[in-house]
């Protein structure tokens, strides 16, 4: 079993010891780059009403892109932001009604294609993708946001000391940043005016992807802390089972699309797919050998071990494999040092307590692992689009539906340096506490 520091009397501070480790093992890809834009429409008769919409839209888009290039905001600056954006685009996608008329889900708005937006794609290199559809220039803002979400977690997570609240700040982001990519998947992706470019951040598949890493990365935390707090060993390989197939389903969402583009976040997600695996064998195999059948706890140990040298393996490929994410060396970290000797430990005091006391057949075919945890299982945050801004009244949406002609802007697509973003401290330092639950 476990031998826990008589010192970790948090719920979470094993948790907190894990994610101080965790910096180099999240997968991140790069910010979406996009074109400034001016939101420039001629009037007939302009009024403050909507020369302010015009001069916030320009200036709420350019604050929200600078502030999520840097990861180190918190997340109290950037949700405000965000949802101050999306409630200046509101006029730009849905109808401006009356009170009275407000009856159910608003009308498409007259203005959603007045105006050009140009964005990259995360896995489709610097080449611009435009659209004169306002509803595309809500999908990808919302996307950069959640990836900020997710890079702002790994903020966190690199930190020198990490605390129980930062542990729970950790999950509490990636569960917002699922909840958003679901807000994309379910509120903008069935409004484009065209049918997203296969490869994109708009594909399904790749949000799909998104959402089932975020999850499956909140869930770690879970999983740390059913091992911190002593849960029942059959709960703890449940959640890591749960969480290695959310990771799997991540990756074999990503399958079909070419090698040079999803490779690397191919790796990562079936790196941390088979260590999760390795966990549920392991825990799988204490759970058996408390109820005394020390074969089948044999069996499942091995079939951890073969999950952990797996898990090496793709370990070794991603720190060569090319791709959008900084290129490192996992298996060197912590992690992988602690998992190895528990389960060597474990297996070797099976096979000793078997040699002695039972004398059980290890059998062939390894012991089924519980496939659903009881609690403990990681939801998305809802994210829901805010009301329009106070300046979208109807006599200024009418204004701008009066003078609104063909889409305004350079349709030319061309190729945009990455997004500078800041750099992130990630820590260096060794645990200290003597627990074995540094799960990755």
């Amino acid at each position: 079993m476990l031998s826990l520091s008589p010192l970790s009397t948090s719920p979470l501070r094993s948790a907190s010891v894990l994610f101080s480790k965790m910096a180099h093992w999240f997968h991140r890809n790069v910010l979406k780059a996009t074109t400034n834009h001016k939101f420039e429409i001629k009037l007939k008769e302009s009024t403050e009403a909507t020369k302010k919409l015009c001069s916030d839209l320009k200036l709420s888009r350019s604050r929200l892109l600078d502030l999520i290039r840097d990861a180190n905001n918190t997340s109290d600056t950037i949700e405000p932001a965000f949802v101050a954006y999306l409630s200046l685009l509101y006029g730009l996608i849905w109808e401006i009604q009356s009170s009275t008329e407000h009856i159910g889900r608003p009308e498409p708005s007259k203005l959603r294609n007045i105006f050009v937006f140009k964005w990259t794609h995360t896995l489709l290199g610097s080449l611009t993708h435009s659209h004169a559809d306002s509803v595309y220039e809500a999908a990808n803002i919302s996307i950069n946001v959640a990836i900020w979400f997710m890079k702002h977690a790994a903020m966190v997570a690199g930190k020198d000391d990490i605390s129980m609240d930062e542990a729970k700040e950790i999950h509490g982001l990636l569960r917002r940043a699922a909840g958003i990519f679901t807000f994309v998947q379910t509120e903008f992706l069935p409004q484009l005016s065209n049918p997203p470019i296969l490869g994109s951040d708009l594909d399904p598949r790749i949000m799909n992807a998104y959402i089932n890493q975020c999850t499956a990365e909140a869930q770690e935390v879970t999983v740390a802390r059913a091992v911190e707090l002593k849960h029942n060993n059959n709960l703890i390989s449940a959640l890591a089972n749960e969480t290695s197939k959310l990771f799997l389903d991540a990756a074999n969402t990503l399958k079909p699309f070419k090698p040079e583009i999803s490779a690397q976040w191919i790796k990562y997600l079936e790196l941390k797919a088979a260590f999760y695996q390795s966990y549920a064998y392991n825990y799988c195999g204490e759970n058996l050998l408390s109820m005394d059948k020390c074969g089948e706890a044999i069996k499942a140990l091995e079939e951890s071990e073969i999950f952990l040298n797996k898990a090496k393996a793709l370990c070794q490929e991603y720190g060569k494999t090319h791709g959008p994410a900084p290129r490192v060396k996992p298996d060197q970290h912590a992690v992988f040092k602690r998992l190895a000797p528990l389960v060597r430990i474990t297996l070797d005091k099976c096979r000793r307590e078997n040699g002695f006391i039972y004398h059980h057949k290890v059998p062939g075919d390894v012991p089924s692992l519980e496939t659903k945890a009881t609690y403990g299982l990681v939801s998305p945050v809802d994210f829901t689009m805010p009301a329009p801004n106070h300046l979208w009244s109807v006599p200024a949406y009418k204004s701008f539906v009066g003078a609104a002609g063909g889409a305004t802007g350079n349709t030319k697509e061309h190729d945009l340096p990455p997004v500078q973003e800041e750099a992130v401290h990630q820590t260096t330092k060794e645990p200290k506490n003597e627990s074995g639950c540094l799960l990755q």
